[in-house]
């Protein structure tokens, strides 16, 4: 893909014209999308589109979103297939390819995009959020037929089978752990979590058996009313991953998730959360009394989890909250992480169904190294807050973590900048370590096959603030670091912002002139129909390169009806 491809943005809104010259905005169109999408679907930045109730991609669809466009989700009422969803279902492919400075968004019916004040910060449950099945292996399933079979599958959070067009839309696994479903990247997920089952919301972002042919990098989970993020299993490798103040857990593995990612951040709201990160090897509802294969083993390098807030925090709905939960048997191996500002402790040692994670340490299957911890209340209900081995560990084997010297795990403030869950302007986010702070040395070294990145933490020195731009949290004023920078490093000049569009009738031409910059072409494009989807705009003339000033196009004003122009970068 070429660099102008991956940076495309439309320049101006459309103009209309029909004798006389009117220039003004051309607003979306809402399109509704229907049940069940197959075949190539392409969904452009130019419309809204409106999945009322589940909507599936289905085995051998692919669906192509353009960078800038805007989803919405309207439930129908009640749960399951009622409540508005993407599912990618096995077999099908999404490629959702947004960028720095046009995201693609997903969010409820009632958000208006434009106005970045017109919903809550917290609003959750507004509607449910994007699923993505694939077929790589899993180690177990709850459904009974699917952990008999071979390969085993699951049904997606205990839903009632549905068959669609043939296909079981709501199964997950096999064994193609190269599977591919396609590629989500620069892409917000806002204000989701809908309840589809008694006591079953749908994720942020779920992945169920995603194969590491797929690619997942930049992607925001916000205000979710689960979890930011869940792995069922699975091998898919991600990078770049935000979840921010979701009601549940930040991040939540099971099902013997393998896969390496690098550049995770969380923070945790004032008002509701869970765990920083929950992790198992096998479903939550089924015992394990001995390991079950393939193991979880999955790596993280480059992480940073704020939790809710540490002291004065006591009464915040949802769970205890503990940075890292480990459940029987799990294998994360976690390296240069931070972990800060937790109402509970470090490392909490759970019990399923009788059995104990005490294995998941002893037995070395769950590793930190080169980690920062700081600021852990004292004890349940406490308002003062303890940074010592016995607090984060509470007296369990999980003290060995910050005991045993060659782990390289630290106590000590890693000197966040600035820490805030509001965009009130008293104070604002800003994640990255301040000069000076500890996270800058003592890192472990990354493997040749992740970004080299010799700091702990999500976020280097200087301008690395990579959840700048296309983050809600960026959109509503809650991050205001000096981010900003395109974290690809994709060469040529940084894209234009959108121009103003100057209009003038000229005698029998419609003179249309807009601001340009040096390195880009500008493309004038036309239809005659904003009604038709996709909408058919030809290129109206040839493409025109910027110069850094003002350029002027002209046409001849009349014809048989309405012409409507655009400009964009090809």
């Amino acid at each position: 893909m070429t660099t102008n491809s991956l940076l495309r943005k439309h320049l101006t809104v459309a103009l209309l014209y029909l004798g006389l010259v009117l220039a003004g905005t051309v607003h979306a169109a809402t399109i509704n999308v229907p049940q069940q999408l197959t075949g190539t679907i392409n969904w452009y930045r130019t419309n809204i589109y409106m999945l009322n109730g589940a909507v599936f991609v289905m085995n051998n669809a692919v669906l192509n979103i353009e960078a800038g466009t805007v989803i919405k989700g309207h439930n129908l009422g009640g749960q399951g297939t009622n409540v508005a969803a993407l599912y990618v279902t096995r077999g099908g492919k999404i490629y959702a390819e947004g960028t720095p400075q046009n995201p693609i968004i997903f969010t409820a019916d009632v958000d208006d995009t434009t106005l970045p004040d017109d919903v809550d910060l917290y609003a959750r449950g507004l509607w449910g959020g994007v699923v993505i099945f694939g077929r790589a292996v899993l180690n177990g399933a709850v459904d009974a037929d699917g952990n008999a079979a071979s390969p085993k599958y699951e049904v997606y959070e205990g839903l009632q089978p549905l068959t669609l067009g043939g296909q079981q839309v709501f199964q997950f696994g096999g064994n193609d752990d190269d599977d591919n479903s396609g590629v989500l990247r620069y892409v917000s997920i806002r204000h989701g979590g809908a309840v589809l089952a008694p006591n079953k919301e749908i994720n942020g972002l779920s992945m169920g058996a995603v194969g590491r042919g797929t690619t997942i990098e930049f992607v925001e989970a916000y205000a979710i009313a689960d979890d930011g993020f869940e792995f069922f299993g699975g091998t898919v490798n991600t990078k770049y991953l935000v979840s921010a103040f979701n009601d549940d857990d930040s991040f939540d593995t099971d099902m013997g998730y393998r896969g390496t990612n690098q550049f995770w951040f969380a923070i945790q709201p004032p008002d509701k959360r869970n765990y920083g990160m929950e992790m198992n090897n096998h479903p939550n509802e089924l015992s394990q009394v001995s390991q079950m294969l393939p193991a979880a083993d999955f790596k993280v390098y480059n992480l940073t989890i704020i939790g809710s807030g540490s002291v004065n925090n006591t009464n915040v709905n949802g769970g205890a909250n503990h940075a890292l939960a480990l459940r029987p048997w799990v294998g994360p191996k976690i390296y240069n992480a931070i972990f800060t500002d937790f109402n509970g402790q470090g490392v909490f040692i759970d019990t399923q169904n009788g059995v104990t994670a005490t294995q998941a340490v002893t037995g070395g299957y769950a590793q930190l190294h080169n980690t920062l911890w700081w600021d852990f209340t004292a004890g349940s209900g406490a308002t003062n807050i303890s940074n010592t081995i016995t607090n984060l560990g509470r007296n369990t084997v999980a003290t060995n973590y910050w005991s045993d010297a060659s782990l390289s795990n630290q106590i000590v403030n890693p000197m966040l900048t600035s820490i805030s869950r509001t965009n009130d302007g008293s104070k604002y986010l800003d994640p990255r370590p301040a000069p000076g702070s500890p996270a800058y040395s003592g890192a472990a070294s990354t493997p040749t096959s992740l970004i080299a990145a010799n700091y702990q933490g999500a976020f280097g020195p200087g301008r690395s603030d990579w959840a700048s731009d296309w983050t809600a949290l960026s959109e509503y004023g809650i991050i205001r670091g000096a981010g900003g920078i395109n974290p690809l490093n994709i060469a040529g000049p940084v894209p234009p912002n959108r121009p103003t569009l100057g209009v003038v009738h000229n005698g029998a031409n419609l003179d249309i002139t807009f601001p340009t910059q040096t390195g880009f072409n500008y493309q004038l494009q036309s239809t005659t129909d904003l009604s038709a989807s996709p909408i058919d705009w030809q290129p109206d003339g040839s493409a025109v390169p910027g110069t850094g000033s003002s350029v002027t196009i002209s046409r001849a004003v009349g014809g048989s009806g309405p012409k409507i122009f655009r400009v964009v970068i090809p």
